[in-house]
C-alpha cells in the first residue's frame, strides 16, 4: 500500500489594486505582523496565525491567476506529484520556483479554483 502525502494549509496569496490600503488594512487596522516587505516585487506577507498571506500589488496578478488562491505545503513535491498523477490530477505546467523560497506547481479543482503544491525552502512563517 502506498502512502499518500501529507499535505497542509499553510500559505493564502491575495492580489490587490493598492497595496497601500492593503498594509492600511491588514497591519494597521487588523494588527497583523509583517512577515516580509518586499517593495521591488510589491509584496506584503504578513502572519495570520499559522497562515502567511503573501499580498501582490496590482489588482490582476499574474496571466492566469486568479486574485486569490490556496498553496498546500508538501515536503516532497515530485512524491506527491507523481501520487497525484496515479490519482488522475496533473499540474496545469512544469514545476516553478520562487528563488530562496520554494518550488510549486499549479493546478485547478473541479470549480476551476486555483490550487498550488509547494514544498518551501524555508519555513514560509519566518519573519525577514
Amino acid at each position: 500500500m502506498t502512502v499518500a502525502p501529507t499535505l497542509t494549509g499553510c500559505h493564502l496569496e491575495l492580489h490587490v489594486g493598492d497595496l497601500v490600503a492593503a498594509r492600511d488594512f491588514y497591519v494597521g487596522a487588523l494588527g497583523l505582523p509583517v512577515l516580509q516587505d518586499t517593495p521591488a516585487i510589491g509584496l506584503l506577507a504578513v502572519r495570520a496565525g499559522n497562515v502567511r498571506v503573501s499580498i501582490f500589488g496590482g489588482a490582476a496578478g499574474p496571466a492566469g491567476v486568479q486574485r486569490a488562491h490556496l498553496v498546500l505545503a508538501t515536503d516532497d513535491l515530485a512524491g506527491t506529484l507523481a501520487q497525484l498523477a496515479a490519482r488522475g490530477v496533473h499540474a496545469d505546467g512544469p514545476v516553478a520556483e520562487a528563488p530562496g523560497f520554494g518550488r510549486y506547481v499549479a493546478l485547478h479543482d473541479p470549480d476551476g479554483h486555483r490550487v498550488e503544491i509547494a514544498q518551501y525552502l524555508r519555513d514560509p512563517l519566518e519573519t525577514l
